[in-house]
């Protein structure tokens, strides 16, 4: 067998042990560098553009869009991809029973438990399969310092979106993204002759203006990031464009039409909305797609980590999901809310307290006002304290 031979017929073995593990998508490419995609994460960071990311600085990105800087013997990257979608989001809000919004993939299991086992799998295949020189080998899933869009690019796994999102046929972009960087040589796919084209319907239907260009996000406007990654006060200003999304957003993602095409091609197969079907990333029974908004306010410390246990939502921890959960009442603007915010301006944390203010402002009306009134008195906190005020002077 010719090397040439071998290495193809090792590629096409682990690409199928991947799609047998439960992966969609499995494409091959190089461990090259990638300074396109460096030079565009610093130009966004240089911008500005990622503010709130702390953690992602110019020097982090040239490690990112370098595989060799993780793994100096890499010589390639397999590309993962795994579809989630399980049914189409909906807003259960009803007269006296608002509801929210969690991003679909959200839905489910933490898929960086459900992934991680599935990489570690395929990792011990290849090292079952490969010389003991080629041992070496890193995964990746959404936590580790690599730029997977670029490698899904590359690998031909899909294509950028206007929406900053990866694109790929039959699945649109309703995917988690994964990788395995290896010391072993593979045979590498091509890049995707696809694009967008003219179509910029995902720009326009952003409701908080993110989309500084095509290709170019905004992170301090998206609402992934205002309800995930913020930790501190939701900009005034932005909060009534939030709507009812407690955790993350999938607007860009619901309005293309790349992924109203993958849809109804499985609509029509009979897999989508089909309890059953890929259950890790089915709603979660004690929350589901579309939870309801009044009881969230009642968690406590203890009973939001038993809720969200395994669960990707407990990122935002307690005060950020109960400062979303607050925003979210505003905006439905229900009465039936005004108790419960009424108890949320002597929650222990002045974040929650802050929001549920200007949530009762938004509502309106004597009963909120008086709640108002009442935690002025002994609100201690300074930042609490001009919630108040601004939701009175609402």
């Amino acid at each position: 067998m010719t090397h040439s031979v071998a290495i193809t017929d090792l590629t096409e073995r682990i690409r199928d042990y991947a799609l047998s593990l439960g992966f969609d998508l499995v494409r091959f490419t190089t461990a090259d560098p990638m300074p396109d995609a460096e030079a565009a994460l610093k130009e966004r960071i240089g911008q500005g553009l990622m503010g709130g990311l702390d953690w992602f600085t110019a020097e982090r990105a040239e490690v990112a869009a370098n595989p060799r800087a993780l793994l100096p013997a890499a010589q390639s990257v397999i590309a993962l991809g795994t579809f989630y979608l399980t049914d189409a989001p909906r807003d259960e809000t009803a007269p006296g029973d608002p509801h929210g919004r969690l991003s679909c993939y959200a839905w489910g299991d933490d898929y960086h438990e459900v992934i991680r086992a599935r990489l570690d799998a395929l990792a011990a295949f290849i090292r079952e399969n490969a010389p003991p020189e080629h041992e070496k080998i890193i995964v990746f899933v959404d936590t580790g310092r690599m730029v997977d869009r670029a490698i899904a690019q590359r690998s031909g796994l899909g294509w950028y979106g206007k929406n900053t999102n990866i694109l790929t046929k039959g699945w649109g972009s309703w995917l988690f993204l994964a990788e395995v960087v290896t010391s072993l040589e593979l045979a590498p796919d091509e890049p995707l002759a696809a694009n967008c084209g003219q179509c910029e319907v995902c720009l326009h239907a952003c409701p908080t203006n993110a989309f500084v260009a095509p290709y170019v996000l905004d992170n301090r406007r998206c609402i992934s990031y205002l309800t995930i990654e913020l930790r501190g006060s939701i900009p005034m200003e932005l909060r009534p464009l939030i709507g009812t999304h407690i955790f993350g957003c999938d607007i860009c993602q619901q309005v293309c039409p790349v992924n109203l095409v993958v849809e109804k091609r499985l609509r029509q197969r009979g897999e989508f909305g089909v309890p059953g079907e890929r259950p890790m990333f089915q709603p979660r029974p004690a929350t589901g797609s579309s939870p309801a908004l009044i009881p969230l306010l009642k968690l406590d410390d203890e009973a939001f980590r038993e809720r969200f246990r395994h669960s990707p939502v407990k990122r935002a921890k307690r005060r950020g999901l109960l400062r979303n959960v607050c925003v979210a009442l505003g905006n439905i603007g229900d009465p039936v809310a005004i108790p419960a915010l009424s108890d949320a301006l002597h929650d222990s944390e002045p974040l929650v307290r802050g929001h549920a203010a200007w949530a009762l402002g938004r509502i309106g009306g004597p009963d909120a006002r008086a709640a108002l009134e009442s935690a002025q008195v002994d609100e201690q906190d300074a930042t609490v304290q001009q919630e108040l005020r601004c939701a009175l002077a609402m």
